[in-house]
């Protein structure tokens, strides 16, 4: 029951501790304000009239900023964990001594300090309890979280307000609701203590001394921020007029004090659920369909038709009490209160919260909190000093607040309006300085901070080609120690002399530790002896059978002098990769660029693609006439096609960006995706022709995407998880392609900003990026991307985009088989074997022959499980067609059919495996490496070659219990901390060599991999 309300409430697991904390305090603290309101007011105003409301406002004003700069000035220098539980603690002292003077010196001195202390009191429990929530969570959790524990504040005034009129009822007197308030915030500074002992506090890098000394110049320097400024102060002052209006009649309808605090109990309870249903229901859907302008006017629009209509009535009908519309003016000005603080917090302060957004990110916090903190007091202490002046006026009734009132709701009226149009212009201003794409990648991985013994060889693999030309940045910017291991291995069995200079740079940088730098100096001794050749080390050195054309090739290689291209051919025509592989490097370092075509058709050639793609990488623009004679040539095998995209994006020229541009329309869905991602990577700039071209695609791809939220909704009605799970990923697919797409067509960092802020998701956000969408993206497509990406539910998102792309929402039985034969290139073939995966208990006849068709489909996981679905449904139908099937597929599917082959031994237990351990790669792509990974159901069954490494996994139940390194040289040692098989659990093994080939086509998943290898080596390092 508590998990479903977290997940309910969007609570991760590891959070709810922490949020349900928090919310416990936050209900305290609203219950504390909300009985201190009541209480004061009630008790003022049975004593003083609204004049002298006004003088104790100033006085509350004046207090709160001193009060506020004494909470600034001992926050510098107190330990924030202890200061906020001493501020709580001081709060209920004060508290209890203003109810202990209540009970024991009820005095008007008394009465009138408890009103003037209401506010500053408030400020500085919002201060603690906003400062320790802004310290506990991070960004991310701070926009998903922050707007529950918000609730919270207000379900504790509800509480509160709702329970003094029952106390009332049981003769509990008016002044003891203030010893609920004391027994509130103690309450609350408990669950502070526990919070501060349990959680570790984020603490912020900046001084906060330095950044409150530059608060106001900001306001002085910034129009924007003035306008905002001047924004509040309107606001302020019109609910402090609505507030000292709304109390005067009050007075005069309640004048019995117990009377009055069980009115505004009722009243103010009511007026906090009303804020409350507004926050939830009525803010996400005004801002999406009506915009911030109308948010931020509809409060001061809707206060000043109530303020003018009192004023009518109060001209016409009276507003003493005596008067026959009194009641009516009553009746009015508590409307006019009741919709200023509800639309104030539930519609205002949100709103406020996207302009916000806007601001510079330097300047952000001190804007906000100088808006929140100084410029709402500030407000607040001239509201009182103008109620005060105007109540000293002895001609001045109340009717004339009420007009005074119009005149500032006039005015901020007319800023609301300057505001947005400044808010608009600042978007604009934002996305012209965030133009000038400077071509970098959003996102680079620093492999040399790996510290796996897998991602040291890959390394050293990737850089042996630098280090063999003289490159030796790689041994400054990596701190992996298997990499130097691997070098200076490879270095003492092969003695190789293109790595003299690495080896000296080694044994010459302190920072290396002493023991490979002593080795690396040996090894160099000894190559430098041997000329680089292993057969001719010391007597006490064993020989090394090596044959003496990759010795030779070796020795070239490191030679200045640029060898024959006869000797580069022999090499060619050898068998052996390794003599290819020296030849390939040499056709780099001499920049033999007659050859390219030699190194280019070693992309195919299994064993040497990392190596042929390393060298065409370093002739840069100089290899891309071959490059593309070589993709004609491959056309239809997808990894070499991707191999050449990857090396023609690494340049930028107008040839480059033709040839991208163009593979954006190939048959071959992969290498679209590709093709958009290196465009907008590489801040390609098209022309009008091309924009067209490019709107067009967005548009169908919005189209695409359409279909797949139709296939979601059918499947979330079906609550079916494993499908729903894949359609989310294909969906998340398409859309990585549209916002490449959209980084082409427009500026980049737009797209970026609009993107982040989509992924925010909170409501604030959302409007942000629609806002960034209406000023960046053409009309054309506008509305249809609005329809996308607007954060509403998956049905009114599918009525929406239907009115583009009229269709409907299938039936799931329906949709299941429209998704077996639908396009490869518009739906995946992870998300094809989930349908077969779970359509055994559905199977209809009319699947029938697109599920035998997929017995000779190209997809192996795809034959795999039709055949599985077909034994568990239809088993008497393999055996007829069993005989049109290969022998080798026949042999593996009958199998499958048998049941001697287990679901763990399938690609589709496999990529299931794989997905738990790597969440970010898409199970599309995992199924290449699924290909790689082996299944045995015990230590027995471990196949292991000699010279290879192994990460070997012990799952039980699909989980992993454990993983490991293991050397196929060192097996007696390693396979002592394998299981398997005799506790129902079995083993996964992958080789290390095989990661690096999935690396070839997958460049940009890999990391993950090695990353996840890194955190769980039990032998890494």
């Amino acid at each position: 029951m508590k998990e479903r309300l977290f997940q309910l409430l969007g609570i991760e697991p590891e959070e709810g501790s922490l949020v349900s904390m928090l919310l416990m305090q936050s209900i305290f603290l609203g219950i504390f304000y909300g009985a201190f309101d009541i209480s004061a007011h009630a008790l003022f105003l049975s004593i003083f009239d609204e004049k002298m409301m006004a003088r104790a406002y100033v006085i509350s004003g004046l207090a709160g900023i001193i009060l506020t700069s004494l909470y600034t000035w001992f926050q510098a220098r107190i330990a924030f964990r202890h200061f906020a539980t001493s501020n709580l603690v001081v709060l209920s002292i004060i508290t209890l001594v203003l109810w202990l003077a209540l009970l024991l010196f009820p005095s008007n001195i008394v009465v009138f300090t408890v009103f003037v202390m209401l506010g500053p009191l408030n400020i500085l429990a919002m201060l603690g309890f906003w400062g320790t929530t802004g310290r506990l969570f991070t960004l991310r959790q701070g926009k998903r979280l922050f707007g529950l524990v918000d609730a919270g504040l207000i379900i504790g005034v509800i509480i509160s307000c709702y329970a003094i009129p029952v106390l009332l009822t049981l003769n509990f007197e008016s002044h003891n609701i203030l010893l609920i308030s004391t027994l509130s915030i103690f309450l609350a500074a408990i669950v502070q203590l526990a919070i501060g002992k349990k959680f570790t506090f984020i603490t912020s890098g900046t001084a906060e001394k330095n950044e409150n000394s530059k608060g106001l110049a900001i306001f002085r320097e910034d129009r924007y921020v003035r306008i905002m400024a001047v924004f509040i102060t309107l606001s302020v002052m019109t609910a402090f007029f609505v507030q000292y209006s709304f109390m005067a009649v009050t007075r005069e309808q309640y004048p019995l004090e117990e009377d009055m605090a069980r009115f505004l109990g009722l009243f103010t309870g009511s007026m906090m659920i009303f804020t409350l249903l507004l926050k939830v229901l009525v803010f996400a859907y005004m801002i999406r369909n009506y915009g911030l302008k109308t948010c931020l006017a509809i409060s001061p629009v809707l206060v000043a038709g109530f303020t003018a209509v009192a004023i009518i009535i109060g001209m016409t009908m009276g507003y003493v009490q005596e008067a026959s519309g009194f009641v009516t003016f009553f009746l009015l000005l508590a409307l006019s209160r009741l919709f200023s603080k509800s639309l104030k917090d539930s519609i205002e302060s949100p709103s406020f919260k996207v302009i916000y957004q806007t601001v510079d990110e330097k300047n952000r916090f001190r804007v906000q909190s100088g808006i929140d903190g100084t410029i709402n007091e500030v407000s607040a202490l001239s509201s009182g000093l103008l109620l005060a002046g105007l109540g000293a006026l002895v001609f001045v009734r109340l009717i004339h607040f009420s007009w005074v009132l119009l005149a500032i709701i006039a005015a901020w009226i007319v800023v609301a309006f300057r505001l947005y149009t400044e808010y608009r212009k600042s978007i604009r201003k934002s996305l012209e300085s965030a133009s000038g794409y400077d071509g970098e990648q959003l996102s680079t991985h620093e492999w040399g901070n790996l510290k796996s013994k897998a991602a040291g060889m890959l390394l050293f693999k990737t850089e042996y080609y630098r280090l063999a030309c003289g490159d030796l940045d790689s041994l400054e910017k990596t701190g992996n120690s298997w990499f130097f291991r691997h070098l200076l291995d490879y270095s003492e069995s092969t003695l190789d002399p293109s790595l003299l200079p690495a080896l000296r740079k080694i044994s010459s940088t302190d920072s290396i530790e002493e023991g490979l730098r002593q080795r690396s100096a040996g090894i160099t001794d000894q190559i430098e002896e041997t000329g680089g050749n292993p057969g001719l080390r010391s007597r006490n050195q064993h020989a090394i059978n090596i044959s003496e054309k990759i010795i030779n090739a070796r020795i070239s290689l490191a030679d200045s002098r640029m060898p024959q291209t006869t000797e580069i051919l022999r090499l060619l025509r050898d068998n052996n990769n390794e003599s290819k592989r020296y030849a390939l490097y040499m056709i780099g370092k001499f920049r033999m660029t007659d050859m390219l075509s030699e190194v280019s058709n070693c992309l195919s050639v299994r064993g040497l693609e990392n190596d042929a793609f390393i060298v065409l990488e370093s002739f840069g623009a100089q290899a891309h006439e071959e490059l593309l004679r070589f993709f004609m040539s491959s056309s239809g095998n997808n990894d070499l096609s991707k191999a050449v995209i990857r090396l023609m994006a690494g340049s930028s020229s107008e040839t480059t960006n033709e040839f991208l541009f163009s593979r954006l329309w190939s048959n071959a869905r992969p290498l679209k995706e590709l093709a958009a991602l290196k465009l907008a990577e590489g801040g390609f700039n098209p022309s009008p022709e091309d924009k067209d071209k490019l709107n067009q695609m967005i548009s169908d791809t919005i189209g695409m995407i359409t279909w797949n939220i139709s296939a979601r909704l059918s499947i979330s009605r079906k609550d079916d998880p494993v499908m729903l799970k894949a359609i989310g990923k294909e969906t998340e697919s398409w859309d990585k392609f549209l916002f490449n797409l959209l980084s082409i067509s427009y500026d980049p960092v737009s797209i970026e900003k609009i993107r982040l802020n989509l992924e925010s998701g909170t409501v604030g956000s959302v409007n942000f990026a629609l806002e960034m969408v209406d000023i960046v993206i053409d009309d054309s497509i506008k509305p249809k991307l609005v329809a996308y990406i607007d954060s509403v539910p998956d049905e009114e998102k599918i009525r929406n985009l239907h009115q583009f792309y009229p269709g409907e929402v299938p039936e799931f039985e329906s949709l299941l088989e429209d998704i077996i034969n639908r396009d490869y290139n518009l739906t995946g073939i992870w998300i094809k074997a989930c349908v077969l995966r779970v359509s055994v208990s559905l199977f209809r006849e009319s699947f029938t022959e697109s599920v035998i068709a997929l017995l000779f489909s190209p997809e192996k996981i795809l034959q795999e499980e039709a055949a599985r679905l077909i034994a568990g449904s239809k088993p008497d139908l393999f055996v007829e067609i069993r005989g049109r099937l290969s022998v080798k597929n026949r042999n593996e599917l009958t199998s499958i059919h048998s049941g001697e082959r287990p679901d763990e031994d399938l690609l589709f237990g496999k990529v299931t495996f794989l997905s738990q351990l790597f969440p970010e790669i898409p199970e599309e792509i995992l199924l290449n490496l699924a290909g790689f990974l082996k299944y045995s159901p015990g230590i027995d069954g471990i196949r292991l070659e000699p010279g290879n490494d192994y990460i070997v996994w012990n799952v039980k139940e699909g989980q992993p219990e454990r993983v490991n390194y293991i050397s196929a040289d060192d097996t007696e040692r390693d396979m002592e901390v394998l299981q398997g098989g005799s506790d129902g659990s079995y083993l996964y093994t992958l080789r290390v060599g095989d990661i690096g080939e999935f690396n070839n086509s997958y460049m940009e998943y890999t990391y993950e991999i090695y990353r996840y290898l890194d955190n769980h080596h039990n032998n890494a390092s």
